[in-house]
């Protein structure tokens, strides 16, 4: 019996990390580096105005504006596809995360890039408080920093020498917004791609991933064949 009751414990503790990890890593942004298309993005060259929907991102514009790569010169940071935060105006996208539990240290990465000149964008984490809605009295900001960039490069910008960003438990506002543009125009400016955000330990670039590596999950298998031949023995 004890023997069953150990390989019972080390089957259940394999299988909850591996859930664990996995849990943590979905709490990352949906279409981080906008390359999920969903069949509306422009070709490669070119431009589109996209209905928020379809994207996976929320805006306060009345489009997200996406660029595929090469189009007037720019590349992506990464893959096909980026974002201009300046769609028409001086706008932010954003998206709502959940199922974060409280007590976890926050990381992000992003690159941005400028248009013309020198374009600003801040950066706003904001838990949304016991309503879970933004712009109400509990709200808290989590961290807010001002990001600036140039079109000489992608800037990668990332949560690795700030101080820690700790949740509070609920939903949280992961948010862009346009701060200035070097053109001047309202509607000009702030390249954004490969945006991620989650745990710590999941979104930094030189952080360990919590993840099982292939020998991880092969052990996994293994204890369930053990305790599987155990079994079988135990009815003979």
């Amino acid at each position: 019996m004890k023997k069953r009751t150990l390989l019972v414990g080390m089957l259940g503790a394999a299988i909850a990390s591996f859930s664990l990890s996995n849990a943590a890593q979905a709490n990352s942004l949906v279409n981080y580096n906008f390359e999920n298309t969903n069949g509306y993005y422009p070709g490669l060259g070119g431009y589109k105005f996209i209905n928020p929907a379809a994207t996976g991102w929320q805006t306060t514009d009345t489009a997200v504006e996406i660029w595929g790569d090469g189009f007037l010169g720019v590349k992506a940071a990464e893959g096909n596809y980026f974002a201009e935060i300046n769609a028409h105006e001086f706008g932010t996208l954003f998206q709502d995360v959940s199922d974060i539990d409280a007590g976890q240290q926050l990381g992000f990465s992003f690159q941005h890039r400028a248009r013309s000149g020198t374009d600003t964008m801040k950066l706003s984490i904001t838990d949304l408080g016991l309503d879970n809605m933004f712009g109400t009295a509990d709200d808290t900001v989590l961290f807010m920093k001002n990001y600036s960039a140039t079109t000489a490069k992608w800037e990668l910008n990332t949560s690795e020498n700030e101080d820690a960003i700790m949740t509070m438990g609920n939903n949280i506002r992961f948010a862009y917004t346009a701060v200035s543009t070097g053109s001047g125009s309202k509607s000009v400016g702030n390249f954004l791609d490969e945006a991620k955000f989650g745990l710590a330990s999941d979104v930094t670039p030189d952080a360990v991933q919590d993840v099982p590596e292939p020998a991880s999950i092969l052990g996994l298998l293994a204890i369930g064949g053990l305790f599987g031949a155990f079994r079988k023995k135990q009815a003979a």
